[in-house]
């Protein structure tokens, strides 16, 4: 169970999130100029992405962890993805602080704003904090969430001030990074300019062992029929009593790439198996009706679970962004209040 955070708690954090706003860092640097974060409490940096320069949505995003820096990274190269499903890239291990309006908080949070004797005015002068859990529609942050995201902007902050009064210069066009760490030996934050480090992203391939379910697999005829294979985004969201969160809608599909027609699908809760779901679907196709030509997949992860059956008994496999047969499902479920 998410422990809630308590009111001074919450008081520090829009404390520190309030002197944030009020450097107006969307001035002077744009999305992609990154601040990192190395805190000793922490196992791995985090990034944080200052939007606002184009003057509609004005927030800044941190990214804990390697794996949300490289879902951010993939989310910026992927410009070939519906808006909609583009989600996928950014539905874990990130904590975003809006300034936005009134009624885009929830009433919780309208309430502790109201216990904190804050006052909010206008457009885009609303704080609020929003948490990306896989699983989960964003909602407002537990205790654990309050605490971290309360360090992070403290030292955004820091790292934003030396910054903005000129007291270190960083070449963003480089790609390099604005890095505040913690130094063991003076017992000291410092800042600086430094390479934008990451890990490469590695996507756990599942490998299907059983030599006789590949050879049943393999002895199955080819067929000339091209399929879709994604986990697919809806939007809105489902309350459910036995989550303490509102669930995404995420549904497993499989669809017949020429037809149109779905084969396939089912709606996925947080404590569902996805892998397991994902190659029950493509196995029961193959065995009942062949071995498709080929397969379009939407991202690296999807590929990486059924790459290994492709493989072995050659199925040609591809990614691409639009699959246009389960995009226009996503689309007739959205149209029909789903």
């Amino acid at each position: 169970m998410d422990k809630k955070a308590t009111l001074d708690e919450w008081r520090e954090l829009y404390k520190v999130a309030s002197e944030v706003k009020e450097l107006r860092p969307w001035e002077h640097l744009w999305d992609m100029d990154l601040i990192t974060i190395l805190h000793p409490a922490m196992s791995e940096p985090v990034y944080c992405s200052v939007m606002g320069k184009s003057g509609e949505c004005f927030c800044i995003a941190s990214y804990y962890g390697f794996e949300a820096f490289n879902r951010l990274m993939a989310m910026i190269q992927r410009d070939d993805i519906p808006p909609e499903q583009v989600i996928r890239f950014q539905e874990d291990n990130v904590i975003i602080c809006f300034f936005g309006d009134r009624e885009e908080l929830f009433k919780e949070e309208l309430q502790i704003i109201k216990d904190l004797g804050l006052k909010f005015r206008g457009k885009n002068n609303w704080i609020y904090f929003r948490s990306f859990k896989k699983g989960y529609s964003p909602y407002i942050l537990d205790e654990d969430e309050v605490l971290k995201e309360t360090e992070i902007l403290k030292n955004l902050y820091m790292a934003l001030q030396a910054y903005l009064e000129g007291k270190i210069k960083v070449n963003f066009e480089k790609g390099v990074t604005l890095l505040r760490r913690y130094d063991e030996e003076t017992k000291q934050w410092l800042n600086c300019e430094a390479p934008l480090f990451s890990v490469p992203p590695a996507y756990k391939k599942v490998f299907l062992k059983d030599e006789v379910s590949i050879s049943r697999l393999n002895k199955q005829q080819t067929i000339n029929s091209i399929l879709e294979l994604d986990i697919a985004y809806v939007q809105g969201s489902i309350k459910d009593k036995k989550y303490e969160r509102p669930l995404s809608i995420r549904i497993c599909v499989l669809a017949d790439s020429r037809t149109g027609i779905v084969l396939d699908q089912k709606l996925l809760s947080p404590k569902d198996d996805e892998i397991s779901e994902i190659l029950r679907m493509i196995i029961d196709y193959i065995l009942q009706t062949g071995k498709p030509k080929r397969v379009y997949v939407r991202d690296e992860y999807i590929r990486s679970i059924i790459e290994d059956i492709c493989n072995n008994i050659n199925i040609e496999l591809k990614i691409r962004g639009r699959l246009n047969a389960i995009d226009n499902f996503i689309k007739i479920l959205e149209q029909r209040g789903f």
